[in-house]
């Protein structure tokens, strides 16, 4: 007997989280969609429009602020109670913040509290994952960066210039490789050992949306978040491994390109 596969959106109340759940249950309706948000009230308002929108997929609202480990563990039993194991974790939520540089104190708050959100965050969740992640014949984790995020794109390539959340998101890049390298290394010592693979391999991947109309750009800069969510859908319903795992995609002209890290 087969199962759903589950997939779980952080900050998917709104903006491009919640672009992506619609996207992708639309081209699949199959899958158990997560729709974990801080508030649930407001996870239910969007439950609500993505009903009316004609979006017949399971969808379940959860309460997961990605900074409260709390959260992260009654997550970790919901979904293990349940399902039984995580199939594909979205890394969404993120935040940015702008601090005057002549204001020293306020600056650092700003570094701190993005580095808690875009990377530490993503860090501890992905990692307090990792047993239902293994327990999914095909597992993935795909985290959500900015153009910022390329270091090659950054120094070649006319931007905006936000170095605390460029920052943030380099980070994030960084961690999603490192990531893959620890998952390889897994499975070259289960090789080694002439024993078969015993969890499923999980694939990491990263994907630069692109400028969107979200409340990180008050709504004024972008295009529309459901012109953001090509990459991701396509990396979710992949099962015949077309892209390769430890890269990064965006999805530009209704194709998906690599970006160079």
């Amino acid at each position: 007997m087969s199962f759903p596969r589950v997939v779980l959106c952080t900050g998917a109340n709104q903006g491009l989280g919640l672009a992506i759940l619609q996207a992708a249950a639309l081209r699949d309706p199959s899958p158990i969609y997560i729709l974990a948000c801080r508030n649930v009230a407001s996870g239910n308002e969007a439950l609500n429009q993505l009903r009316g929108e004609g979006i017949k997929a399971e969808i379940e609202v959860f309460q997961l602020d990605v900074t409260n480990d709390e959260h992260i563990t009654s997550a970790i039993k919901f979904v293990e109670s349940k399902y039984g194991r995580l199939d594909v974790l979205i890394n969404n939520a993120g935040i940015l913040i702008r601090a005057p540089e002549d204001d020293l104190p306020a600056l650092r708050q700003a570094y701190n509290t993005m580095l808690n959100t875009n990377l530490t965050s993503v860090a501890i969740l992905t990692t307090a994952f990792l047993p239902l992640l293994h327990k999914s014949p095909d597992p993935k984790v795909i985290n959500i960066t900015s153009g910022l995020g390329s270091i090659a794109n950054t120094l070649t390539k006319k931007m905006g210039r936000l170095p605390p959340y460029g920052a943030s998101k380099v980070g994030m890049n960084g961690l999603t490789a490192h990531m893959q390298t620890a998952e390889n290394d897994r499975i070259a010592a289960e090789e080694v050992k002439g024993e078969g693979i015993k969890e499923g391999r999980i694939k990491y991947y990263v994907v630069a949306p692109g400028l969107l109309k979200t409340a990180l750009t008050s709504f004024h800069l972008g295009k529309d978040p459901k012109d953001g969510t090509g990459a991701v859908v396509r990396l979710i319903e992949d099962q015949e491994g077309k892209y390769p795992a430890g890269t990064q995609w965006e999805f530009v002209e209704e194709e998906m390109r690599v970006v160079p890290w």
